[in-house]
């Protein structure tokens, strides 16, 4: 029972395998979007498409409140001491 599985599992991966390689080339279409996104065309990859200012808006927001939250929590929390002199010091400002 062992030995067919083996044999099945080896059957299916040398057909695979010559599926794989026998497949046909890449699209035409395919290719120029790969070789311009190797260029790093990023104004005419991004901004060429209207579809893709929400996103742009989104993840710039959500930069700026990450930013504005991180550098909040590093000024004013009294848990995070920047100045070395109050390194170490028990009782806090």
């Amino acid at each position: 029972m062992l030995h067919t599985a083996f044999k099945q599992a080896t059957r299916l991966a040398l057909r695979n395998s010559r599926h794989r390689w026998a497949s046909t080339t890449t699209p035409a279409f395919v290719r120029a979007k790969r070789a311009s996104a190797q260029k790093g065309n990023f104004g005419k990859t991004w901004l060429s498409d209207p579809a893709t200012y929400p996103i742009i808006a989104v993840m710039g927001g959500a930069l700026a409140l990450l930013l504005g939250v991180s550098g909040s929590c590093l000024l004013y929390n009294p848990d995070v001491q920047i100045n070395a002199n109050k390194r170490g010091s028990i009782l806090r400002e």
